[in-house]
């Protein structure tokens, strides 16, 4: 079995260990022990029986007897224990993170879809707009047979506390999250999938369109008269005369006027992301080797990926000194002769100091690749002084990125006192790029400013901030919050290609962004 198959398991147990209000010290130890696995330059089988698993960080005596386990039989009977086990107490309209939701529906769905009456099924509801907290997962399921799907649901050993109601049923996981189920006709399907799915005010415009232009009415059909039974969404939005309009977008928030008017994007896809901006290795504070996160890199198939280790002011992550950080320059410089299919860029994530200067001299940051700064201290500072701080970074003329610009946890941290009006306003007088970090507790900046600093002319690096290869794979959901966001793939810096990429990147240290004026970010004052 593969290091990376054994972490992956690893990590999945942590994820429904999370999900199921686990100790948070256990679930940190699983996935501390995923990383130092997927990390290991050693066969995990090789270690295994040399009786070396503990020399592995982060894995003690408990965790190797798991990782035995899985090795020995490719499965983890503590996941089997809490797919079918007592349910846990979980606490009333708890919020859940999008990456936690979309794991259960990864897993419950297949499952699903083959049980005795079903005959497919499909994520609905905020989960499918990729909204980044949810209370449940919906699920729609399209029956052959009602009265045998309802019987099949009801023996599900990981489904608790069915109520139905009519033919929708609400239900609790084992892994203690809320679900919706709604258990419908096989021609009822695609009208169901597209009603769960939209926010109330998307679903209710575009239902005036078709009541108004065709005298169909698709929330009450009238018994008697024939009933509208599309085979797809796209149908539903064909009857109202309208573009297919995605999920992520029905939000009410203008996309049923700007598909009337015909300036609905063309939503960034996951195939047009090219490479990763913002990755850490165990240089600072990530978890495996940089030529492991090449490696994976060159596996997902990118053209280019960017090592940008902290800078010397965040000790506590290991930031490196200036003469490592040339050191680590020389070793990607070596190193990319080995690696012709993917661009290695060397980069850095400079502190933004407490006066707003760079943890880095310009003639240092002169010689990077990819310079992204961003704020590790201060949280409970002023607006002004937050925001004065950013935007003076931004007007540094080596500074390329700002990074997770408001400093917010999801479920854990608010944002930071930022003003985001003036920092996208800073943002695109100055030619500076604003990331939308895809970590899973992050995704910030969100879908709003995203798309205020779309329309601001501002462009968005969608990054992982990976500090281990498994993370890599979060771009997806910052890709989510980009779509949200009405961004395309122009306006999506990783969709370049790598020279492309590189022209745009050091663009902005032509002379004329060089002593722009201090007046475009009034709260500079504060200094």
């Amino acid at each position: 079995m593969r290091n990376r198959d054994v972490a992956e398991m690893l990590d999945r147990a942590a994820r429904i260990l999370s999900l199921r209000g686990e100790n948070r010290y256990r679930v940190r130890a699983y996935k501390r022990a995923a990383r130092a696995v997927a990390s290991s330059p050693v066969e995990i089988e090789k270690l295994m029986r040399e009786n070396k698993l503990q020399a592995l960080e982060g894995v003690g005596a408990g965790i190797a007897v798991k990782i035995k386990e899985i090795v020995k039989t490719g499965k983890l009977s503590l996941l089997e224990r809490v797919e079918s086990g007592k349910l846990p107490e979980i606490e009333e309209g708890r919020m859940i993170l999008l990456a936690s939701a979309l794991t259960l529906a990864t897993e419950l769905i297949p499952g699903l879809e083959v049980l005795s009456g079903v005959t497919k099924a499909a994520l609905t509801g905020d989960v499918r707009r990729g909204k980044e907290t949810v209370e449940k997962v919906e699920i729609v399921l399209a029956a052959s047979d009602m009265f045998q799907a309802k019987v099949a649901l009801e023996n599900c050993e990981y489904l608790h506390h069915l109520r139905w109601d009519g033919n929708f049923c609400s239900a609790m996981h084992s892994f203690g999250l809320s679900l919706t189920l709604y258990l419908v006709q096989e021609d009822d399907f695609s009208l169901t999938l597209w009603v769960t799915s939209g926010s109330a005010g998307h679903i209710k415009k575009i239902s005036e369109i078709v009541r108004n232009d065709k005298g169909q009415d698709l929330l009450c059909q009238e018994a008697g008269k024939h009933p509208f039974t599309p085979e797809t969404e796209e149908a539903i939005y064909n009857l109202a005369g309208l573009p297919f309009i995605h999920p992520e977008l029905r939000e009410d928030r203008g996309e049923v006027e700007a598909a009337q008017e015909g300036r609905l994007p063309v939503l960034v896809e996951a195939s047009d992301y090219c490479g990763d901006l913002h990755v850490h290795s165990n240089w600072s504070d990530g978890t495996a080797e940089i030529e492991e996160m090449v490696d994976a890199a060159s596996e997902l198939g990118y053209r280019f990926i960017a090592v940008t280790d902290h800078s010397r002011a965040l000790k506590i992550a290991g930031g490196l000194s200036l003469e490592k950080l040339a050191e680590q320059g020389r070793y990607i410089q070596a190193l990319q002769a080995k690696y012709p299919n993917i661009r290695i860029f060397a980069g850095i994530e400079a502190d933004i100091l407490d006066d707003g200067s760079v943890d880095a001299p310009d003639e240092v940051l002169a010689g990077l690749d990819v310079v992204i700064a961003s704020v590790h201290s201060g949280f409970r500072q002023s607006s002004e002084k937050l925001t004065a701080r950013i935007c003076r970074a931004m007007h540094n003329p080596y500074v390329q990125i700002i990074a997770h610009a408001t400093g917010r946890l999801l479920e854990k941290r608010q944002p930071y006192a930022v003003n985001m009006d003036e920092v996208i306003r800073t943002a695109a007088a100055t030619g500076t790029a604003l990331e939308i970090n895809s970590s899973p507790d992050r995704l910030d900046i969100n879908d709003i400013f995203t798309r205020q600093a779309k329309e601001a002319g501002v462009l968005i690096s969608v990054n992982t901030d990976a500090h281990s290869q498994l993370e890599l794979a979060n771009a997806i959901l910052g890709l989510t919050v980009a779509r949200r966001g009405w961004l395309t793939k122009e306006d999506v810096l990783n969709t370049r290609n790598p020279d492309e990429l590189i022209s745009l990147l050091q663009a902005k240290r032509k002379s004329r962004y060089r002593g722009w004026s201090r007046r475009l970010c009034k709260s500079e004052r504060a200094f």
